[in-house]
């Protein structure tokens, strides 16, 4: 019975994947289908077929690198958002690589715009229904999994409020198990003794085995077999007390027989991860280097030195990854002053010059900064880098003030679009900014760094009255 029930929820997972993979092709079909007609171009059949095959191969590659199509995430809306626009990325290059590389120029840029937009919006609706239906097929009871967990701790409690709060993952708790118990009546939860766990099991047709208590070794190895044997799913809860207020990363050591619990998710941790950060980098950087530095670099140039006596740029020392300063460039926005690498800007500071102001206040004081990028003092995403004495000073009055130093600086930084940048005379504001360092650190993602920067982008047009 046990054995039967896993192969069949394998098959059903492998089904749901290929749901999706197929709805997808089916709605790129069909804006293929709906586009063409906005612009009279029906009889064009023949190049939109290619186009078409190519346009679906490249989304279900970027699906798989993406995870679009992992069945865990198929009951949660938002991180198949998350991971659809991570391969929407993936996506848009691939096509255009691919029109670039085979100098293909039938395709008007408003086509295709209109065509990634149409079939993206239509893959988007399509899985928020097959979402619904998967989270309320997940609901049935006949298909939601048994489980029991194994001491009745703070940690199996919290367990099994996350299990009754997310009903989409199909978990059905039916119990505790503990020997601190010797009357079962008190607390209808705990089923009862350790010794009864196996029997119970097999009665009840369980899936899904918690152990939270202190690691008794003869206990689990004995319990791990019979799972086995039953084909029960078992796993052991760590006690991470300690981390209880941060996200836990867990690491597998010796081919997995060492599991390793870390204070905090570093996703730059790991080199694949820094590639592509480093990828984006160089892209990103080189472009504004190459297109816009010529451009903009005689004018802005010319209007320092008119402005004011000395340097177009101002060097300065900074705090970067790991603790070790680099010299940050700007373009010179101040008068030549003794102050500069001890004094934060104010507001209405009177070193700055009227060019200056001009250049604070559109942050293009900060565009030498992309040759730090280029280089690889600086990330065009990160938390911005400070001055050697505000460094000292902060990490003496702020805790875990150092953790924003794990990474590469940045030009623009998360907590820089959520309002906090400028001045920070108080220590409120300072710790809110940390705190906002801290949370980009651990919740790095190549998204997120699309989305900031197009955020300081908006900033920058719109205004921002904390830049000076």
């Amino acid at each position: 019975m046990l054995f039967s029930r896993k192969i069949k929820r394998y098959y059903q997972s492998q089904a749901l994947a290929l749901v999706f993979m197929v709805t997808d092709i089916a709605m790129i079909w069909a804006a293929f289908r709906l586009t063409p007609m906005l612009f009279d171009r029906v009889g064009d059949a023949a190049p939109y077929l290619t186009l078409r095959i190519i346009f679906i191969l490249s989304w279900l590659i970027s699906g798989l690198f993406a995870n679009v199509y992992q069945i865990e995430n198929l009951g949660r809306f938002r991180k198949i958002i998350k991971t659809s626009c991570i391969a929407l990325v993936f996506h848009v290059f691939i096509i255009f690589t691919y029109l670039i590389s085979f100098r293909i120029q039938s395709y008007p840029l408003y086509f295709l715009i209109v065509i990634i937009t149409t079939s993206f919006s239509l893959i988007l609706f399509a899985k928020y229904l097959l979402s619904k239906i998967y989270r309320h097929y997940k609901n049935l009871e006949f298909n939601r999994k048994n489980v029991i967990i194994i001491g009745y701790t703070e940690r199996g409690i919290t367990l099994r409020s996350f299990f009754k709060k997310n009903p989409a993952l199909g978990y059905k708790f039916r119990g505790f198990f503990d020997d601190q118990f010797t009357n079962f009546d008190i607390n209808d939860d705990v089923k009862g003794s350790l010794e009864e766990v196996k029997s119970f099991c097999i009665r009840e047709d369980i899936d899904e085995i918690f152990y939270t208590l202190p690691n008794n070794v003869e206990y689990v190895k004995s319990l791990s077999e019979f799972a086995d044997d039953n084909f029960i799913h078992f796993a052991l809860v760590q006690d991470a007390a300690g981390f209880r207020y941060r996200k836990i990363d867990a690491h597998l050591y010796d081919n997995g027989r060492i599991p390793v619990l870390t204070p905090r998710r570093e996703p730059l941790r790991f080199f694949f991860n820094r590639q592509v950060k480093r990828a984006f980098d160089i892209m990103f950087s080189l472009g504004v280097i190459l297109l816009v530095f010529p451009i903009i670099f005689p004018i802005i140039a010319i209007a320092i030195k008119l402005d004011s006596k000395g340097p177009i740029f101002f060097r300065q020392l900074r705090t970067g990854r790991n603790g070790k300063p680099f010299v940050c460039f700007k373009f010179r926005t101040m008068h030549v002053n003794a102050e500069a690498n001890s004094k934060q800007a104010e507001k209405n500071d009177s070193r700055i010059t009227k060019v200056g102001n001009f250049l604070r206040k559109t942050s293009m004081d900060e565009l030498p900064q992309f040759f730090n990028v280029l280089i690889g003092d600086m990330s065009v995403v990160g938390p911005r880098p400070h001055m050697l004495k505000h460094t000292e000073e902060y990490s003496e009055i702020i805790s875990e003030f150092k953790i924003r130093h794990f990474i590469t600086s940045g030009i623009t930084g998360y907590a820089q679009v959520k309002g906090y940048r400028g001045e920070t005379k108080e220590k409120e504001l300072m710790e809110k900014r940390v705190f906002l360092d801290n949370w980009y650190v651990e919740n790095w993602s190549l998204t997120l760094d699309i989305k900031i920067v197009l955020l300081t982008v908006w900033n920058i047009l719109k205004g921002e009255k904390n830049a000076h």
